[in-house]
């Protein structure tokens, strides 16, 4: 194990952040310049991170003295970080994970809530992007964002907001089933696009900006695809047959019929977003 010094300390809030990727990295950025007493913990990153947090750590122990803890681990450690925060961090602190599934954290196997020695909220910050890793992290990236919560937390709301983000309230089983519509589906259309093109080489030098946006969820780290894919498939299932059928009804429709769903659906499109790509419903 090994701790950096303590900077100087402007706030009293003191505040965990486990795992230094994209997410964790950006969660411990921000904070860290808007004055918060931040620890960072990271098996590998955690060097990395020196000069942006109060402390910089290899050992989880170190968050037992937060008020509040951000598991930013990869879905696929999230349940054993949380099982091992049972037995460091005091019963008032409150700890959110960031997993862009909710009922597996919540919820076990039988469909019973955890009984948690802590006060544990599911959260789901709704920004990313197709990179990964503590260098691609930036304070700026929750901005103008939705910051999904399973349940109220003032004191958790009035973090999110100050990291520029907006709180959602909304429970787990509901956030699986919408984030698989209008995250984890986009991801899978998009790989789906690129499996479809991968081998027309012709069409690949073709490409330009369409093909580029549309495939970018490609890039989407493949072991975060796979627990997508893995720990939400019956949302999936659903979904994807709805999607086909959607597909089906476009190819088989009149040219009317096609030109009026396009001019609707386009109006819709263009409702959602401002100048900036910010959702604005």
């Amino acid at each position: 194990m090994e701790i950096m010094e303590d900077r100087n300390l402007k706030t009293e809030l003191k505040i965990g952040v486990i795992g230094l990727g994209l997410i964790g990295g950006s969660v411990l950025k921000f904070l860290y310049e808007r004055g918060y007493d931040v620890i960072g913990v990271s098996k590998s990153s955690f060097n990395k991170a020196a000069e942006f947090c109060t402390k910089a750590t290899s050992d989880i122990k170190d968050v037992k003295d937060c008020n509040v803890v951000f598991v930013c681990s990869k879905m696929s450690e999230t349940l054993s970080v949380l099982k091992e925060l049972e037995n460091i961090v005091s019963s008032d602190c409150i700890v959110c994970d960031v997993c862009s599934l909710k009922r597996f954290v919540n919820f076990d196997n039988d469909g019973m809530p955890y009984k948690r020695p802590y006060n544990f909220i599911g959260s789901h910050p709704m920004a990313g992007t197709e990179f990964s890793g503590f260098e691609h992290s930036y304070p700026k990236l929750f901005i103008g964002a939705k910051w999904i919560l399973n349940e109220k937390n003032e004191i958790l709301e009035n973090l999110i907001k100050d990291m520029g983000a907006k709180p959602v309230i909304m429970g787990a089983k509901d956030h699986d089933m919408f984030a698989c519509l209008i995250s984890h589906l986009p991801m899978l259309v998009s790989t789906a696009l690129m499996k479809t093109a991968a081998n027309e080489d012709k069409a690949l030098k073709m490409a330009a900006s369409g093909f580029r946006d549309t495939t970018r969820l490609s890039l989407t780290d493949y072991n975060l695809a796979y627990d997508m894919l893995s720990l939400n498939s019956d949302n999936f299932n659903i979904l994807i047959d709805e999607f086909i059928q959607n597909l089906q009804k476009l190819k088989n429709m009149s040219k009317e019929e096609l030109k009026d769903t396009l001019f609707k659906l386009q109006k819709i499109r263009k409702s959602m977003y401002d100048e900036n790509g910010k959702n604005r419903l």
